[in-house]
């Protein structure tokens, strides 16, 4: 299973329509389906493509669902600055995703405990997500990112973006170290990979609002793996590219 393989085709939170557009008062609502194109497994150097629906709830802008972040509440919303939390989702790694894995063992999902926040000035945002799996690899993550949103026309919005994930020993451990007994089975070299900073991404995104209810996105992105990531005999490629295809309809 592909960590992250859907988050190029989700809707992101600041997407998502106002309370006041919505249906009612209270409620916004967004559902679709998207595609993704991606590396088979995060280092990996061959592609899959993943479809899937894609949902995402909000309630007065204060409690949410989406599939990114899974169910959060904002503790703190003003025009410009957003504090929250949430618990979602974290896709494990099954070692028959491909033959580069055999003898490595399976990753467990795990549930991913949120922290984040974002400030908005102008058609830029900055961004802090601090991420702790319960299960799987058990480990943390840190995500600072910058934004920036351009409308082109009523109905076209550009938007790209610029992260760098930094992940402490555990994660890094289990999704890029080989302990003994795993190069023994998989004929890996024994590899221990520490915390640090393990990819940077870059993204790119069209946003088309053909009607007053529907949407289609297109998001082209490539991550770049650093550090211990980068140098792991599991990693094939350090480049990461993907391409994601959605279309929704809000209401």
């Amino acid at each position: 299973m592909r960590a992250e393989a859907q988050d190029a085709i989700i809707v992101p939170p600041e997407d998502a329509p106002a309370p006041e557009a919505a249906g009612s008062d209270d409620w916004t609502f967004v559902l679709g389906a998207g595609a993704l194109v991606a590396p088979s497994y995060e280092g990996s150097d061959k592609f899959s493509v993943s479809p899937g629906p894609f949902v995402s709830i909000n309630w007065r802008d204060r409690i949410f669902l989406d599939m990114e972040r899974g169910v959060g509440v904002n503790v703190v919303r003003t025009e410009a600055l957003r504090l929250g939390v949430s618990v979602g989702f974290a896709p494990g790694r099954d070692e028959d995703d491909e033959d580069h894995l055999r003898g490595l063992g399976d990753i467990d999902a795990a549930a991913r405990g949120h922290i984040f926040g974002s400030y908005s000035f102008g058609m830029v945002q900055i961004g802090l997500d601090i991420a702790k799996d319960f299960g799987g690899s058990e480990g943390l993550q840190v995500r600072p990112d910058v934004s920036v949103k351009v409308p082109l026309s009523e109905s076209w919005t550009l938007t790209s973006g610029i992260s760098a994930t930094w992940a402490d020993d555990d994660t890094m451990q289990t999704f890029f170290g080989v302990s003994p007994a795993q190069s023994r089975k998989s004929g890996l070299e024994r590899f221990d990979a520490g915390s640090g900073f393990k990819s940077v991404d870059f993204q790119i995104g069209l946003r088309w609002a053909f009607s007053e209810n529907w949407f289609a996105m297109a998001n082209a992105g490539v991550g770049v793996l650093l550090g211990d990531a980068a140098d792991s005999p599991i990693t094939e490629s350090q480049v990461q590219p993907s391409v994601g295809l959605a279309i929704g309809y809000r209401f």
